[in-house]
């Protein structure tokens, strides 16, 4: 029988990657590389925000046409 508590992270994409594709797609535009930065997640969103901060903003708002 499943535990009830388990986390929804152990149960498929979490937060993490979801953050990190959509800031891949949107500074890259490369779907090869939203994959490979699902897998590193956090990391990836720390270094992008480190090397690109100011243009992740921007590079959403042009993916989505706002």
């Amino acid at each position: 029988m499943k535990n009830s508590n388990s986390n929804t992270s152990a149960s498929g994409i979490g937060i993490g990657s979801i953050i990190a594709i959509l800031i891949s797609v949107a500074l890259n535009k490369s779907f090869w590389w939203a994959i490979i930065h699902m897998i590193f997640g956090w990391f990836y969103i720390i270094y992008a925000l480190i090397t690109d901060g100011p243009n992740i903003i921007p590079a959403i708002k042009s993916l989505f046409g706002i």
